[in-house]
């Protein structure tokens, strides 16, 4: 090199190159590192004398980084949302039932990644959070209305529930499916820019798109799963507000008594 810098004390010098493209940076790096590794070891790459050592930096080191933040800040993501539905429905169980939807979503959002060759980097995690509280928001579309809906029924059997259960689904199914499909129009300007930071957002995007086509699917797993749930109380007798509250009683006028004349 034409110069030679330090750091901390230490003379560095720096050997840049730039991945073929053909495997991810990550994977590019740690062969790279691996090689070199294997040939000091075998004598083929012999160092000065003195304190000398192969370290990654750059782009990588940026990367190691950004994993190890990731890898505390994803689950806190996931159980933040789970916390936001349980303080909605005061129910644990129900919270659950809501938070199905959310690995369907996700892994249709893998799908997309993997399809499209999409390299797993911190853009895309981003990606994979904001999917997150996407996909919840059906799911909380559709429970609630399940709820408030038992709440004004007297339910006796299962065919009871199943059939509010099945009117509440067929009455919020359109909502859910317009909140779906304006996001995936959305996202359609992201993957047609072409200007600075757009391979950026289309990797944050593509995670979006990817659930988004396949939430849908939650209006179908989120009732199911709140029936078979509530079913489930139903035949094993436990106690459940829902199950034990009756139609509210409409107020009704006194009926006039009859007086009879003799």
């Amino acid at each position: 090199p034409g110069m030679i810098n330090s750091e901390d004390s230490r003379l560095v010098a720096h050997v840049m190159f730039s991945p073929s493209g053909a495997v991810g940076d990550l994977e590019t790096v740690e062969g790279v590192m691996d090689s070199l590794r294997k040939a000091r070891e075998s004598g083929e790459m012999k160092f000065p004398e003195g304190n000398f050592e192969l370290q990654p930096v750059g782009s990588f080191q940026n990367q190691i980084e950004a994993n190890e933040r990731l890898m505390w800040i994803l689950p806190a993501v996931f159980l933040i949302n789970l916390l936001l539905h349980y303080l909605h429905f005061r129910n644990l169980p129900i919270s659950l039932v809501v938070f199905s939807g959310i690995p369907i979503s996700c892994a249709g959002g893998m799908i997309a990644v993997a399809v499209m060759g999409v390299e797993l980097n911190t853009a895309v995690w981003v990606g994979f959070i904001a999917l997150a509280g996407l996909a919840a928001d059906d799911g909380i579309v559709m429970a609630s209305y399940i709820h408030e809906r038992l709440k004004r029924r007297t339910i006796d059997n299962v065919r009871d529930l199943r059939n509010e259960i099945y009117e509440a689904g067929l009455k919020r199914i359109r909502p859910c499916v317009m909140t779906t499909v304006t996001t995936l129009f959305a996202l359609i300007p992201v993957f047609l820019s072409s200007g600075r930071g757009a391979d950026v957002a289309r990797a944050m995007a593509w995670p979006v798109f990817g659930g988004m086509l396949i939430e849908p699917f939650t209006t179908f797993v989120v009732p199911t799963v709140y029936c078979a749930y509530m079913e489930f109380k139903l035949r094993a007798g436990l106690r459940d507000e829902l199950l034990e509250m009756s139609v509210e009683e409409l107020p009704t006028e006194p009926v006039p008594k009859e007086v009879a004349v003799v």
